[in-house]
Formats: C-alpha cells, structure tokens, sequence
C-alpha cells in the first residue's frame, strides 16, 4: 500500500506566519488549553500549533507532538528552541500505524487532530490510542 503523507517542503508552508489570519492558533485553542496541562499534537508538522500551545500550557506543562516524518520533527525542534520553548515539548516520531504514546496513558487533557485524521489508514486504531493516551475527563479538538 502506498503510503500517503504530506511532502517535506509543504511543511514551511504550512508553518508560514501568514496561516495565523486565517487559524490563529490562541483563538483556536484558547478557550481549552490552560496553564499545567499536557496536550497532544497529533501531525504536528514543524509546529504552527504546537508552538503556540507550548505558550498556553506555560512552563509546568508539557506538549506531545506527534509526526510520523523525523525530518519534519527535527525542523520542530530547531524551531522550540528559537523560540525558547523545547523545555516544553516532547517530540514522538509515530507510524502510520501507531502514535508511540504507551507512556503518556490516562495523562492527556488535550489533544488536537487538526487536518490529519483524513490521513490516517486506521481511524477506529488512532481514536483507540487517542483515548488510551487521554484522561477521562480529556477533550480533543
């Protein structure tokens, strides 16, 4: 099966600053992400939503982004670390198949799927991992 992932480069587009008037990322998420949380970032790419997050959660929370290209993760970190705020965040290379989150069970508050689950080859596998990572009291967006 051939595996259908977004190109490398397509993600400094999608990163760009000019996206944030179209999905600002604090109106966005906002009104769910406080201060201490733990948040996923499903597909994360180079971190349009993940950096911001980091800001939201503050310095006692923590950020899990998730991405099954390790370039496109390195480019992530390059980025946290500009901006002050690789402390926060965790990067996971996932597969196609599975997110790599075992360790985080029943410790997420938050996690967001923006444009990825169309992606995804098994959604009922990836909502069954999401759940698994996710507090009972969790919400994804």
């Amino acid at each position: 099966m051939t595996e259908k992932v977004c190109p490398y480069w397509v993600g400094y587009f999608l990163s760009s600053p000019l996206r944030r008037f179209i999905q600002n990322p604090d109106k966005i998420l906002g009104p769910y992400v406080k201060w201490g949380m733990t948040v996923l970032d499903l597909g994360c790419g180079m971190g349009f939503f993940t950096l911001p997050l980091a800001r939201l959660v503050g310095p006692n929370g923590r950020v899990v982004g998730v991405d099954i290209q390790g370039r496109i993760l390195q480019a992530l970190h390059r980025r946290a670390l500009r901006a002050g705020l690789a402390g926060r965040i965790i990067a996971r290379l996932g597969t196609p198949n599975s997110l790599n989150l075992n360790e985080f069970d029943h410790q997420v508050d938050f996690g967001l799927a923006f444009a990825l689950v169309h992606e995804v080859p098994d959604v009922s596998a990836f909502f069954g991992e999401l759940s698994t990572a996710m507090k009972s009291v969790g919400r994804c967006l």
